[in-house]
């Protein structure tokens, strides 16, 4: 079954085979021998690979969730055999990594110090497609990318900041108008990148003006290139709470009209999450409301309110 589902997310053999370190033709047989099984034909040969067949969208859909529901009984019955225990591996963009994992791994490990944990740092693109190919558990991403094989859950929505080197301009947490202060001079991730994107969408529809670009898919360089320049960069709220207090960077809600990014939890669709994996993210998620809770205080605070 494991095998069907691979080929049909891949739409090749050879390409499946390779996720599944396996042999092509030892695939090709496995499918034959499952058509052989329910005589229905499964897959259709094109020149680009193969195309399911209605019978093929059909198994797809029990098989995969068959799949997911013996990964759960299993991760019951090895979670009652002991304590927690096992490999975890965890994709995160920038914004969780700065802002969200160390107090949430270092409490996960404290209660569970037989795990280990493995995390990757990347922008959504390289996540989508490590958690489609099974190299991670889950992976936190912006927007919620529609693909097969992929389970999505949002997360939750963070306002978008201007961060900018202190100094002279707009108080520090005060919210800015981007069209009042443009032409911009700006350092952001490249195109492609879901955050940029809609930045770009946002900057065509309310004339944002720019006088420089710099592309930079660094985020420690980003911000500090900004803090020791004249550039501002947009980032999430939750990367920005180590910010909070101004002293290396001024932060900017940006108002009238806001900007924000919505993120979310990908896995994939046919394996349920291990125990452990499940607690890291538990653990995740948590922080990343109390990163929300404190930016509720700050807003109350200097009674900038969001909009």
């Amino acid at each position: 079954m494991a095998a069907f589902v691979g080929v049909y997310e891949e739409g090749s053999f050879s390409k499946a085979a390779r996720r599944l370190n396996a042999t092509q033709s030892g695939l090709s047989m496995q499918n034959q021998n499952l058509e052989d099984q329910i005589g229905l034909k499964l897959f259709e040969r094109s020149a680009r690979g193969v195309v399911p067949t209605y019978a093929g969208h059909r198994l797809y859909e029990r098989a995969v969730s068959i799949l997911r529901e013996l990964d759960e009984v299993s991760a019951e019955i090895k979670a009652l055999a002991g304590g927690v225990s096992g490999e975890v591996k965890v994709g995160l963009m920038p914004t969780f990594t700065r802002g969200v994992l160390a107090p949430a791994l270092a409490g996960f490990l404290e209660e569970h110090p037989n795990v280990k944990v493995s995390v990757i740092e990347a922008y959504s693109a390289v996540l989508t497609d490590a958690v489609a190919g099974g190299a991670l558990d889950f992976a936190v991403v912006p927007r919620a990318p529609h693909r097969e094989g992929l389970r999505t859950r949002w997360l939750g929505a963070d306002r978008e900041m201007l961060v900018r080197r202190p100094g002279p301009g707009p108080a520090h947490l005060s919210p800015v108008r981007l069209s009042d202060i443009s032409p911009l001079k700006l350092v952001l991730p490249a195109r492609g990148n879901a955050r940029r994107d809609a930045f770009d969408t946002y900057a065509a529809l309310h004339g944002i003006r720019i006088d420089t670009l710099i592309d930079m898919d660094a985020m420690i360089a980003t911000l500090e290139f900004v803090a020791n320049s004249d550039f501002m960069t947009i980032l999430p709220e939750t990367i920005c709470l180590n910010d909070r207090a101004g002293r290396e960077r001024a932060l900017h809600p940006i108002a009238e009209p806001s900007l924000s990014v919505d993120f979310a939890v990908i896995e994939p669709a046919k394996s349920a999450l291990s125990p452990a994996a499940g607690l890291l993210l538990q653990r995740l998620e948590g922080q990343y409301h109390t990163s929300k809770r404190l930016w509720s205080v700050v807003d109350e605070i200097t009674g900038h309110q969001p909009n």
